[in-house]
């Protein structure tokens, strides 16, 4: 094997150079895709989560196929909107033995408040989308499941 001398030819230090770039360029291509990939990853399960949860609305409550199109952009954006509050307000639950003060106790009812009310402004908004093609018992049964998705979710995610 010959070994390569890039110094003796004029252009060769700069084939070097473009060489070392490519190579920088393509590992720092790798490095985002890898990272947009697991970002995918995790909104195409959100995605999936609302897609079963739509199919199985329209199947419980018998929706035809123009109501089933407007259910489902409706609870698609009231889903988005419901995880951004969520995501918003999220407060991880103090460790087993600290003690909290009580500028930290009153901040966290503070912002129970403010979670509580950006709700249930949410779901005034989407009861009135809702309503064009669900009953209001319908429309309670969405309610209610959202409520205990979100209690499971906590107690897991707090454990």
């Amino acid at each position: 094997m010959s070994n390569i001398n890039f110094t003796s030819h004029p252009k060769s230090g700069m084939l070097l150079i473009r060489i070392l770039s490519l190579a920088v360029l393509l590992s720092a291509s790798v490095a985002m895709f890898a990272q947009t990939n697991t970002v995918k990853h995790r909104n195409t399960e959100g995605q999936i989560k609302v897609q079963n949860q739509v199919m199985r609305y329209v199947s419980l409550f018998s929706l035809d196929e123009q109501q089933a199109q407007i259910f489902t952009q409706t609870f698609r954006d009231y889903s988005k909107q419901m995880h951004i509050i969520h995501n918003k307000y999220y407060m991880p639950k103090p460790e087993p033995n600290v003690v909290l003060t009580d500028e930290e106790v009153e901040k966290r009812i503070l912002q129970t408040f403010a979670q509580s009310r950006e709700i249930l402004d949410v779901r005034e908004k989407y009861y009135t989308e809702f309503r064009k093609v669900l009953t209001p018992s319908q429309i309670n049964t969405i309610f209610e499941d959202e409520k205990t998705r979100r209690s499971q979710s906590r107690q897991t995610t707090h454990k």
